[in-house]
This record gives C-alpha cells, structure tokens and sequence, in this order.
C-alpha cells in the first residue's frame, strides 16, 4: 500500500463544522453549488464558512453540469478546485482558471468510460450512482475497471474516492481501491449535520489504515 489517503469532508453547510475539519487537518472542503441538493449552500454562506477554516484546507466547489456563469462565480469567490458532475462542458472545461476534478457516477463499471483526459483535469472523483446517497458503488462488480481506468487515465493525476465511505468501511475501500483522497459525506452526518465525532473516528480509521490494511490485505491475498 502507498501513503495515507487525504481527506476530504462534503457537503459543509455550518461554520461549526469548520472547527472539526481543521482539528482532523482535512485536506479539502467541499461545497456544494446544485439547487436541487440539501447539502446546497450560497457564495454568501460559503464565504463565512470559509473564514474559519484554516488556510490549508482547499476549497472544492462541487457543481453538476455547471455553465460559464457559474464557474466564473466560483473563481471570482477565490475556490481552489471546481469538482463537476453530469455534463463537461468544452467551453467550462477550456476556460476554467482553476483545476478541473472530474466526477463519475458510478451506477455500473461501463460508466466510467464517460472519464476524460485534458489538462486541466486534475483529479478523478469515482462516487456512487447517487451522489450524497450513503451507499457506495459496487466495490466488488468494479474493481477491474477502477484499475483499469486508473492505468489508462489517473497517472499524475488524483484519485479521489467517494460514494457511501463511512468510518465502518473506509478501511475496506483503501485496502481495496488505495486512493490519493478518500471523500466523506453522508457518513459523517447526523441529524443537526457534520457531527465532530463521527469526523473524528472517521479520520483516526484512515490514519491507521496505512498498518491495518496492509497486513489484513496481504494475509487475505
């Protein structure tokens, strides 16, 4: 296995949750910028949020098949990264000044055909059919094609994973998948939202998994 995969917390809503990604030193926040999600903030509320993360935390603005406006308005509010699902543009894609993530949803292995290579991609996000859903992609159906996308189109790029990860099965996702970046929503949610402990217990399973999963997946190989 390689190094400990960063960590990325979705769908930050609060300025509470800020605090949680700074003590865990997350690498990446995302916000969400689509209407039609409960996770979905505004500029405004992204910006006050923003102010209590620490400087090291990059800013990911996660976007489904966004238009020029809105990715002009996603740099002109200073964000490191553009994440986007469904439809990439030519024209987003070419104009954008910041780094492109691109995202699959993963519904069966064949979709990941829909991944591209350009330079200003780069990062690969593999998620669940249903993005903020709380359930993965089938880990196992898709294993062979995740390799074989990633020989073909991830070198030198990030390999983000995400899709129903929680602290219960993000040891088994590293051990089988071994991403640059695992990617949490949902699974660190409770009623009220993020919730600190569950952030926590998530980040500390990542941590160890480096150890854990390396032995548990030699002996089982």
């Amino acid at each position: 296995m390689g190094r400990t995969p960063e960590i990325k917390i979705c769908g930050i809503t609060r300025s509470e949750e800020a605090a949680a990604l700074n003590e865990i030193k997350a690498a990446y926040a995302g916000f969400v910028f689509w209407k039609r999600s409960r996770r979905k903030v505004s500029f405004c509320q992204a910006e006050e949020i923003r102010k209590h993360l620490d400087e090291g935390v990059k800013r990911v603005a996660v976007t489904v098949s966004p238009e020029l406006e809105l990715l002009r308005n996603i740099e002109q509010a200073e964000f490191d990264i553009i994440q986007i699902h469904g439809s990439l543009r030519e024209e987003v894609l070419n104009k954008s000044r910041i780094p492109v993530w691109q995202a699959c949803n993963i519904e069966k292995p064949e979709d990941l055909k829909s991944l591209r290579r350009h330079e200003k991609i780069t990062g690969y996000v593999l998620d669940a059919g249903t993005a903020g859903g709380g359930r993965p992609f089938d880990w196992t159906d898709s294993k062979a094609a995740v390799d074989q996308a990633r020989a073909m189109w991830f070198e030198g790029k990030i390999f983000v994973l995400a899709g129903g990860l929680n602290p219960g099965n993000v040891r088994e996702a590293v051990g089988l998948f071994s991403p640059d970046v695992v990617d949490v929503s949902s699974g660190v949610e409770g009623k009220k939202g993020k919730e600190r402990g569950m952030i926590l217990e998530f980040a500390e399973k990542v941590r160890r998994c480096e150890k854990t999963c390396e032995s548990i997946y030699e002996i089982d190989g």
